[in-house]
């Protein structure tokens, strides 16, 4: 008799504990369109400000986050399923606190690194899109200003705060807005959002 309570006691334990993951996926959960993408090679990004160095900033840290992440593997161009292909366009500073004395002087800067990124076929060069029908264009919808853009392609903007009283700073927040950018860009490469 103890016998039975006591496996009836273990079957609903693991029960109930196996029952608060049912919402958890095993394996990958990449989006549809990425299905047969387990490969990526990742160039470095093209650099279209003026800030020096700035391309292997943020292709190195997409590189480590897409390994981090674990759902594709970085390999070269000849080994890839598909291609990751970036642009950083621009940096953006913006004041968010000004000294007392002159208020044209920052002593806080909210630093915003924009990079547009897209997936090419290894093979052929065409850019992977989602099979979602658009009759007026096939390459983007404007949604007010910002383009919205199909599976596969995108812009993330990677932001940091800077404080101007450290002379190296800057370089600082340039890292981690990269590295703010990368986690954005593989977080939709990864889940499709």
């Amino acid at each position: 008799m103890n016998r039975l309570i006591f496996s009836l006691f273990l079957a609903t334990i693991t029960a109930v504990m196996l029952s608060g993951c049912a919402g958890y996926q095993l394996g990958e959960v990449k989006p549809s369109v990425y299905a047969g993408i387990n490969n990526l090679s990742v160039p470095i990004f093209r650099n279209d400000t003026l800030e020096p160095r700035l391309s292997s900033l943020v292709t190195n840290a997409v590189i480590k986050e897409i390994q981090a992440d674990g759902t594709y593997r970085i390999s070269n161009r000849g080994n890839s399923d598909a291609v990751l292909v970036g642009r950083i366009t621009q940096i953006r500073k913006s004041q968010l606190r000004a000294a007392r004395t002159d208020t044209l002087e920052s002593e806080e800067l909210r630093l915003q690194i924009y990079v547009e990124f897209h997936l090419e076929d290894s093979t052929t060069g065409e850019i992977i899109r989602s099979t979602i029908p658009d009759t007026e264009s096939s390459t983007d919808k404007r949604v007010g200003n910002d383009p919205a853009f199909f599976a596969g392609q995108g812009r993330v903007v990677g932001t940091t705060i800077q404080f101007e009283l450290y002379q190296i700073g800057e370089r600082n927040a340039l890292s981690i807005a990269a590295q703010d950018a990368a986690s954005k860009l593989v977080s939709q490469l990864a889940n499709g959002w």
